[in-house]
């Protein structure tokens, strides 16, 4: 299988109220956002790009730039393309909007992960990101789970 970087064609801008990607979002996350919280996440203070394999939306992130700070509020990959590097691809880019031209960070970089999840939380340490704190109960349940899930909360 070849790499991701050569599957995937674009990253690039994208208008996240399109219905393709709340769809990517349902289908990778158990509890997905609702579909207004996803919708409030445009206008000058959001980023949210795309990635596109064979010019087909794969996966997203949206961020918030805030001060000196940018927010990864959100990042999601189509079940069908996980585990394929694609995630790492869209971290890389949110990483790159978070440096300066010389690639050396401008911003930190802050981001809240259930605890559960344990690939992301590797991917995110595996590009620098340490934990800062934690948030009891930040998620809602994961059908058929009842009990809400801690936020661990993390920076580059």
């Amino acid at each position: 299988m070849e790499p991701a970087e050569t599957l995937a064609k674009l990253i690039a801008p994208c208008d996240i109220s399109a219905p393709e990607f709340y769809l990517i979002e349902c289908a990778a996350h158990g509890a997905p956002w609702s579909r207004t919280s996803f919708n409030d996440c445009t206008g000058k203070y959001y980023r949210t790009q795309a990635l596109y394999v064979d010019q087909q939306p794969v996966g997203f992130t949206i961020c918030r730039l805030v001060a000196d700070e940018v927010t990864l509020m959100n990042i999601a990959v189509h079940p069908d393309y996980q585990g394929k590097g694609y995630g790492a691809l869209l971290l890389k880019d949110v990483l790159n909007y978070a440096s300066d031209k010389q690639s050396r960070p401008q911003y930190k970089v802050f981001l809240e992960v259930r605890e559960s999840n344990r690939s992301a939380i590797a991917l995110y340490r595996k590009y620098g990101f340490q934990d800062i704190g934690r948030r009891p109960g930040y998620y809602p349940p994961i059908p058929p789970a009842s009990k809400k899930e801690t936020a661990i909360v993390m920076r580059r």
